[in-house]
């Protein structure tokens, strides 16, 4: 015989420990918009100890603040908009770890908000300096001004700015549409920087030639039957000296929305936060492409031959 409601929840169909009945402390609940920012607010996912490493104060369950579990719910309709960027960024950076794009405490995002004017200036939010982008919550965010000053620290004591803060702007200067910078230590960006110099994939030791792949179209700025040139530039000791090669770079190729950094990484950016993304994603996809057809003896920066073949008989037909 089945069990009754009344026979008390723990006899109830689906209401087993792993079905919402942990404490929402410990497994934050994600219904609405709503509780998904609230969650990437202020909860951490991972469970601390009092005697771990952590960057994050105190190590408690509900660090960053001691009292972020019991933190106000927040809603994009509340007109905070720098909790949701926060909360948002959070999110996409555990993403971007699980892709295996953020290891360690490697990587980092910038997004901006405002239009640049007097009456509505732009705010600039980034992600601090060695922490753990999977656990990383929205109050360990920084909020700053066009003059990289630091407006409102994060909640969670003891972070710091990441060296790569001065690059993000770098590109929103010389890109004034972008909205978003992505960073990441992608296997395939930092390999991809190493191919052989005197393969055809690479015009040059300091670009990154490819052509007819359909996921060209999603960088922006190019299509299928373009040439995609992605600059190189060497890496440094400090993320922070980048910045001088980067601004060449930048200027150097203005179609492109992208700048690898040897043995290191990518630099991606757009005119907002999912921009970003989808040419983030793109430009992995590409040099994943890049990588395998160099193992496959195929040239990824040169016209395929069986194209202009294909061309032609298609001419001759059109002539005949």
């Amino acid at each position: 015989m089945s069990p009754s409601l009344e026979d008390g929840p723990s006899k109830r169909p689906g209401s087993g420990w792993s079905n919402q009945d942990m404490p929402t402390l410990m497994y934050p609940q994600i219904n609405s918009q709503s509780g998904q920012i609230q969650l990437y607010k202020c909860h951490r996912r991972y469970i601390h100890t009092s005697h771990g490493w952590s960057r994050t104060g105190s190590s408690s369950p509900n660090d960053a603040i001691s009292s972020a579990g019991q933190g106000e719910k927040v809603h994009p309709t509340d007109g905070d908009e720098g909790k949701v960027v926060k909360s948002l960024m959070s999110q996409l950076c555990e993403k971007f770890y699980a892709k295996g794009w953020m290891p360690g405490t490697g990587g980092g995002m910038s997004i901006r908000i405002g239009s640049g004017t007097p009456d509505d200036p732009y705010t600039v939010f980034s992600t601090p300096s060695g922490i753990q982008k999977e656990d990383m919550v929205g109050e360990d965010v920084f909020e700053l001004d066009m003059h990289q000053n630091v407006v409102v620290p994060p909640s969670t004591p003891g972070l710091s700015l990441s060296s790569m803060t001065n690059l993000w702007f770098v590109v929103y200067k010389l890109r004034p549409s972008t909205m978003c910078v992505i960073h990441t230590h992608s296997m395939n960006a930092q390999l991809v920087t190493l191919l052989d110099q005197d393969s055809s994939c690479r015009r040059n030791n300091n670009v990154l030639r490819i052509t007819h792949l359909e996921m060209i179209k999603g960088v922006g700025n190019h299509a299928y039957d373009d040439i995609l040139e992605i600059p190189i530039i060497e890496n440094q000791k400090s993320e922070n000296l980048l910045a001088p090669d980067m601004e060449t770079a930048i200027t150097n190729y203005p179609k492109c929305n992208a700048v690898l950094v040897r043995r290191h990484g990518v630099y991606v950016w757009g005119d907002s936060w999912e921009e970003a993304k989808t040419r983030l994603e793109s430009f992995d996809y590409l040099f994943e492409s890049a990588l395998k057809m160099k193992s496959m003896g195929i040239d990824c920066g040169q016209i395929p031959r069986v194209n202009k073949d294909e061309n032609q008989v298609k001419r001759r037909k059109i002539n005949d």
